[in-house]
């Protein structure tokens, strides 16, 4: 259990919760039931994206707060959602673990943050495994 939940993890970012939240419902409109998101974290923030059937397609750029190298991960925004809405804070952290194999991806750890810069008080928290990436 203590191998899925590290202590501390280096890379991570921290976004408004209700922005997330919005913003995934509504670039996650034009997916298929099953598809996922693309989320881009750099330094200039969070890019979502997402490809449906039709050359349906979204995107949409919010503020995040980076620490860390640039991660590109996707996830199935249904799960996403499930987290975000069980995080009873204004911010969210999103942490990008590692596995031994550098070509996949390690599991993405939802917590809560009391603010910008402080985590949160509870001990809430949401593993969610990223699909492999499409090149």
């Amino acid at each position: 259990m203590k191998r899925l939940f590290p202590e501390q993890v280096d890379n991570y970012a921290v976004l408004t919760t209700s922005e997330l939240i919005e913003s995934v419902r509504r670039v996650s409109l034009v997916l298929e039931r099953e598809a996922a998101l693309r989320f881009s974290f750099s330094i200039d923030g969070l890019a979502l994206e997402a490809a449906g059937s039709e050359q349906a397609q979204a995107q949409e750029t919010i503020e995040a707060h980076l620490h860390g190298e640039d991660t590109v991960v996707s996830l199935k925004p249904s799960f996403l959602l499930d987290a975000l809405q069980a995080v009873h804070s204004e911010f969210v952290r999103i942490s990008f673990t590692k596995t031994e194999n550098p070509n996949k991806p390690g599991p993405v750890l939802i917590t809560s943050q009391s603010s910008k810069d402080q985590p949160g008080a509870d001990n809430y928290r949401y593993l969610l495994q990223p699909n492999l990436l499409l090149r």
